[in-house]
């Protein structure tokens, strides 16, 4: 298994995926997610066809915009799962907006969960990786030898 740890930050249309070293002082973006349907307004997101046939009385249960976000939340987690089970990471971080925080920790298995180092519910996806440190722990996870 490699000496990585992986560090994904999320929002509900972003996702960035670093990885590092336990105590993080060489970081590398590997990997980039987007998801544009969310930044839609939720009107734009239902088809004309749709609101004439409920002419505006029935709404669908779960919001377009949400559906959207659950969408993303299953593709992180299919890809962070893949690769957790490939060995190519021992430990996970993750910083995400609160709500996709949940999202992605609903979906995880036990034991993808079982290796999350540390979790952060904020959104910062648009930092540069040396802003992004600073709010981060000094020592981002256990050291595998250990």
């Amino acid at each position: 298994m490699k000496n990585e740890i992986w560090i994904l930050t999320a929002d509900a249309h972003k996702a960035r995926v670093f990885k590092t070293e336990p105590l993080g002082k060489n970081w590398e973006e590997i990997k980039t997610f987007i998801q544009p349907d969310t930044i839609l307004p939720e009107q734009d997101l239902v088809s004309d066809n749709l609101s004439r046939r409920n002419h505006g009385s029935a709404q669908p249960r779960t919001n377009p915009k949400d559906k959207r976000i659950q969408e993303f939340a299953r593709d992180l987690t299919h890809f962070l799962e893949a690769e957790h089970k490939n060995g190519s990471f021992y430990k996970l971080g993750l910083v995400a907006e609160p709500h996709m925080l949940g999202e992605l920790r609903s979906r995880f298995s036990d034991q993808l969960a079982d290796d999350i180092s540390f979790e952060i519910g904020k959104n910062m996806t648009q930092f540069n990786p040396a802003e992004f440190r600073q709010h981060l722990p000094e020592r981002l996870a256990p050291s595998p030898n250990l």
